[in-house]
């Protein structure tokens, strides 16, 4: 009997599908009344809606099934899973008779006292276009199945989907369940297309006005909507699980293309590219590996790279953020901590992360100068910095006035729309080879 190969993405659908945390809870009647109208619809005496895991397939709804079995059940193992198929194929499977599928002939199922001949299932497909499992209906009977029964198969399966995700609950990220399953579909769609793609805006030396570094910014090229900004995606990209995989895409991108133009521009030669990292990236026990695989495959030097921590983000990082950021650092790549000052724990921040940049939030930035208690603010965030051996970079500069004031205060990195807007990674290069030549 030949078992289904793993999904191509298993580790992510394995994710995707813990994250729902719908395995092993009790019953719901609601999704029952879906299955059920499964098994009324193809005639079949039984309906269930299979998670696959690992090792096993967990019935999460099973009308009839203990009838079909010959025996109460609420899981079976993973190698005589018929769904198994469904989610390797991400694709509805029908099998009229399962003795003359090789796939099936030796299935225990099929051989043993169960005695199943008839199998028709349909993905349930979460909400970053990832197989969760499946709803099928067994019969034991030899029957074909109409194609528009196996329509409505289908289209019970995306109903199963958005009864998962309202037991996961997104009332937080603004979204409701049937808003979030085809955003978060046509944004991992992107994902794999290549349309989201990073911008960079320069970080300069106030001194000088040479650029030293880039912020690697998200963007979305939507082909109907053109290039979107982060507020117009990440909401989907936090509540469909996406952050991980858009977060590892963009530090992969980043860290390619900085890597090139320091071998290949001189202009470029000692760039440094900050890319920024979620509490959700955070999180992901893997994020190190991930960091850790851009920088070998890039071959940009550790050094080049900082990783930044919004006060946001850090505001709900648990212990498992300090154990992923010392891995991280370990590598030899810096922390920076962005939009520095606007959370309410900000010295608490610098105390339990120690970063080795500051990036001064441009509200502040945009004080300077406009009153002695807007200057004063200014100065003591610039010098608790500098005090604590951290560079200090200003976000938001806008005016040769500002920038000459933080000069002044001993800032000496700055960024914003007085030396440069986000650009494309084209339009900037041609700036490098404008420069070098």
């Amino acid at each position: 009997m030949p078992a289904a190969a793993p999904h191509a993405r298993e580790g992510e659908r394995l994710a995707s599908l813990r994250s729902y945390r719908v395995l092993d809870t009790g019953p719901d009647a609601a999704l029952d009344a879906l299955t059920a109208a499964a098994a009324r619809v193809l005639g079949a005496p039984a309906a269930a809606v299979a998670l696959l895991e690992e090792d096993r397939q967990w019935f999460a709804s099973a009308p009839g099934l203990d009838a079909v079995l010959g025996r109460p059940t609420s899981q079976t193992p993973r190698e005589v899973s018929f769904c198994a198929h469904v989610v390797a194929e991400e694709r509805t499977l029908v099998v009229p008779d399962t003795t003359a599928d090789t796939r099936f002939a030796d299935n225990p199922l099929v051989t043993g006292p169960e005695r199943l001949r008839a199998y028709a299932g349909a993905p349930v497909v979460g909400r970053d276009g990832l197989p969760l499992g499946a709803l099928c209906v067994l019969d034991r009977r030899v029957r074909p199945f109409d194609p528009a029964a196996v329509q409505v198969l289908t289209d019970l399966a995306t109903s199963v989907a958005e009864l998962l995700e309202l037991r996961r609950a997104d009332a937080a990220a603004g979204l409701d369940a049937r808003g979030v399953l085809p955003e978060s579909r046509r944004l991992r769609a992107a994902l794999d297309a290549g349309e989201v793609v990073v911008h960079y805006q320069p970080v300069v030396e106030l001194s000088s006005g040479r650029r030293v570094g880039v912020e690697a910014l998200a963007r979305w090229a939507h082909p109907e909507r053109g290039l979107l900004p982060p507020s117009a995606f990440l909401p989907v990209a936090e509540a469909g699980g996406l952050v991980v995989p858009l977060g590892r895409q963009v530090l992969q991108q980043a860290c390619t293309r900085v890597a090139r133009w320091r071998r290949e521009l001189p202009a470029a030669a000692d760039l440094h590219v900050a890319v920024n990292l979620s509490g959700r990236q955070l999180g992901d026990p893997e994020v190190a590996d991930a960091v850790a695989e851009a920088l070998a495959v890039s071959g940009l030097p550790a050094a080049a790279l900082s990783v930044e921590l919004t006060e946001t983000s850090a505001a709900d990082a648990g212990p498992e953020v300090d154990v992923a950021l010392q891995r991280v650092r370990g590598l030899g790549v810096r922390l920076a901590l962005d939009d520095f000052g606007t959370g309410y724990a900000s010295f608490s921040y610098l105390q339990r992360f120690h970063p080795d940049v500051v990036k001064i939030d441009r509200c502040f930035v945009q004080g300077v100068g406009r009153s002695p208690r807007d200057d004063l603010l200014v100065r003591s965030l610039v010098q608790l910095g500098l005090q604590l051996g951290c560079e200090v970079v200003a976000e938001g500069v806008e005016d040769r006035h500002q920038a000459a004031a933080l000069a002044a205060l001993g800032v000496r990195r700055a960024q914003g729309h007085l030396f440069s807007a986000a650009c494309s990674a084209e339009q900037l290069e041609e700036r490098l080879l404008r420069e070098h030549a």
